[in-house]
């Protein structure tokens, strides 16, 4: 399978393979939007660390798939993310924790290109740190694509690999 620019996302009846936890499923793309998420967060002290927060808004429905290929910052903030809320994202097996996003590195209209994957059940999770000496009010924007699905019955002999979960 030749390598997709994940701007342009998949297309319309395309079929995929979802592997979670080690099962596999297989899907056609029958419809397909942007999705572009205005995330507001509550105001970070000066020095503080935001828990690590569910993002509620992005777990989609069933029969439903968004990919998100990028994650604009707007605040001086860093941002780790975590997919299922237990398994870091971003990281090493060595240093699984990984390194932040920051708006240096993500900035609006210019995000870090990512390969997230997100179905029910499965959505980010995300601490913000503020270590800076005035409170921010960061503000993340989740840019990408959803798609609606049909399980296919059979394994199709041209399907797309996607898996969910970040790699063990």
């Amino acid at each position: 399978m030749a390598e997709r620019d994940l701007t342009k996302g998949l297309n319309i009846l395309d079929n995929v393979r979802v592997v979670i936890a080690g099962a596999e499923k297989f899907y056609k793309i029958v419809n397909r939007d942007t999705l572009f998420y205005k995330d507001e967060h509550d105001e970070l002290a000066a020095g503080a660390t935001e828990s690590y927060t569910e993002i509620t808004s992005l777990n989609p429905p069933t029969g439903q798939l968004y990919q998100i290929y990028g994650i604009e910052i707007s605040g001086n903030v860093k941002v780790y993310l975590k997919q299922p809320a237990a398994t870091n994202r971003w990281g090493t097996q060595r240093s699984p924790e990984g390194g932040p996003l920051s708006d240096n590195m993500s900035p609006r209209h210019v995000p870090e290109f990512l390969n997230l994957w997100v179905l029910k059940d499965y959505p980010p999770n995300v601490q913000i740190v503020n270590n800076t000496n005035v409170a921010i009010a960061p503000v993340l924007y989740w840019v990408g694509w959803r798609y609606a699905l049909v399980e296919l019955t059979e394994k199709p002999q041209i399907y797309t690999p996607i898996t969910v979960v970040g790699i063990r």
